[in-house]
């Protein structure tokens, strides 16, 4: 007995003891907060980079930067441990928690959790999630990463708002998270919900590379995407990155899910699978110039008649343009095309934008006549890195707007959404936003500020009126008021003022372990509201997730 007990302590001191390795792959770093690596990709450097798709390859990364140093960037790195005690706390302050590695795989696992309580709108708000994160690689061709999360928790009104206009049936959707049940009917803001995330990944040859799970992807320079974001929950979905000289290029195919309201009254739905197959394509001509052009089509597996569709192959293919197919197929389906656009002039100043269209017609577009479906958006904005050469001083500014009906679709079965939440921008469309990001970070310190000013034009009477003034992104475009003067704002026009102020202590730069101190002020006008929102809350997070609560 007391060898075996010997043979398990000094297996768990190996795994304690391991030395740091960073597993080659995607990144895992889903959130841009405190994310050292992202900015990074924006310095005028001698290879080429595409920031513009994340999440991004540490391969590529790796090429042109060393990856730990930029994490560790200010750190003095802790010397060697004398016992398994001190090493495991070590690994809690520097390194992965547990983890074991050899000459050609690597394997960690990190608890990952988010406690945070707060004051706001009269009431104690709180969130408790626990959860486990396990990435690595075998081999080096073949990455893995899986987590899973039990959440607790009771939010802001704008939010409970917000959560129960999204319903996937009976259940409301959490922002970039999942859906999720009200624990008990003693209060209205109580939420809990798990999520289950995971993927593989593996190479083949030298510039092909495929990724097969539940995850996300953002295509964009900026805070926000027009393109797709990361504000919908994750998705099952299968990848494909062609990486070659200058070019990359990427095809993904995910399954969303969609809901057909059959009477907003009773918030009756059905819910229905869907599909999306996106096409990426971005250039670098030279150091300081990328173009990105992006082609989407969402394509429900049933008719508005309630016959079975099932998977249109003609849009399984990679290589071929959407929209002939689409059209073939009598147009049943959301055609979106983009551009992204990124003008480096040094790292202090990186210009950058974005254009999306879904249809529109030359002569209504110069008629002025507002055509309903002339529908596109627009964003553009900047950002600077070490903003008047001062170590970690970041700023950001964007301005962003969308016309009505760009995201929706006639029935409202295809639109551009996944889980009621939209794809791209959380207002969805019929708004027009300007925002400003400023942060530092000092070593361990890490202080961050962030305005929003929008004005955006909801529905009169969400949930019993069946007309669409174009903003929300679930409900069918053939419930429009009418085909001309459909204008930007239409409907109840609404301003949204948001402010928010973070002072965080980073504890580990590489599982971001953090303790933080958050202030935000939100305040919604309209004809009928005047809302105002502050909520004070501190956490303790391990782990990052992308959770927008601007909106």
């Amino acid at each position: 007995m007391g060898k075996k007990i010997r043979h398990i302590c000094a297996i768990g001191a190996a795994l304690l003891t391991a030395s740091s390795a960073m597993a080659q792959g995607y990144s895992i770093y889903e959130d841009t907060q405190m994310d050292m690596l992202q900015r990074q990709m924006y310095r005028v450097g001698e290879k080429s980079l595409h920031p513009s798709l994340r999440s991004y390859s540490l391969d590529e990364l790796n090429k042109v930067f060393d990856v730990d140093s930029v994490l560790y960037a200010g750190f003095d790195k802790p010397g060697e441990a004398s016992n398994t005690f001190r090493q495991l706390c070590q690994n809690l302050l520097w390194d992965d928690f547990v983890q074991v590695k050899g000459d050609d795989y690597y394997v960690a696992l990190n608890p990952m959790f988010d406690f945070r309580v707060g004051k706001a709108d009269g009431k104690t708000t709180f969130l408790n999630s626990r959860a486990f994160y396990v990435n690595g690689n075998l081999g080096k061709n073949f990455w893995f990463y899986m987590d899973l999360s039990e959440n607790q928790m009771i939010t802001t009104d704008y939010e409970t708002e917000f959560y129960d206009q999204h319903m996937m049936g009976n259940c409301p959707v959490v922002s970039g998270r999942a859906s999720s049940k009200h624990r008990g009917e003693s209060t209205k803001y109580d939420y809990d919900w798990e999520e289950a995330n995971g993927y593989v990944a593996f190479r083949i040859g030298k510039y092909l590379d495929f990724q097969i799970g539940k995850s996300k992807t953002f295509i964009g320079d900026g805070y926000r995407s027009l393109l797709l974001s990361d504000f919908a929950p994750s998705y099952p979905m299968f990848k494909m990155n062609a990486t070659f000289g200058p070019v990359k290029y990427m095809y993904m195919m995910s399954q969303l899910r969609t809901l057909r309201k059959d009477d907003f009254t009773e918030n009756k739905a059905k819910i229905y699978p869907k599909y999306s197959f996106t096409h990426y394509l971005d250039v670098n001509l030279g150091k300081r110039v990328a173009i990105g052009l992006f082609e989407n089509v969402t394509q429900c597996s049933w008719r508005e008649s309630g016959d079975h569709r099932g998977v249109d192959w003609d849009y399984v293919n990679p290589f071929v343009v959407f929209m002939p197919g689409e059209f073939a197929a009598g147009s049943p389906d959301k055609m979106l095309i983009g551009m992204n656009g990124l003008l480096k002039i040094d790292h202090w100043l990186n210009l950058y934008g974005q254009f999306v269209l879904n249809e529109f017609r030359l002569k209504e577009l110069t008629s002025g006549n507002n055509w309903w479906a002339n529908k596109y958006g627009f964003l553009f904005g900047f950002k600077s890195i070490d903003l008047f050469n001062i170590d970690g001083w970041d700023m950001q500014f964007e301005m962003s707007q969308v016309r009505p009906y760009t995201y929706s679709q006639y029935t409202g079965m295809a639109n551009y959404t996944h889980m009621t939440m939209p794809l791209a921008h959380p207002l969805g469309a019929n708004f027009r936003e300007v925002l400003g990001i400023m942060q530092y970070r000092h070593k361990r310190l890490y202080l961050r500020g962030q305005f929003n000013i929008a004005k955006h034009g909801e529905d009169i009477d969400y949930k019993n009126d069946h007309i669409s003034y174009g903003g929300d992104p679930t409900k069918p475009s053939n419930d429009r008021p009418g085909n001309y003067g459909n204008v930007m704002f239409q409907g109840r026009e609404t301003d949204i003022k948001y402010l928010e102020g973070q002072f965080a202590w980073l504890i580990n730069p590489r599982t971001r372990l953090n303790a933080a101190i958050t202030f935000s002020y939100r305040q919604r006008t309209n004809d009928v509201v005047d809302e105002v929102s502050k909520h004070i809350n501190f956490a303790l997070r391990w782990g990052l997730k992308s959770w927008h609560h601007d909106y």
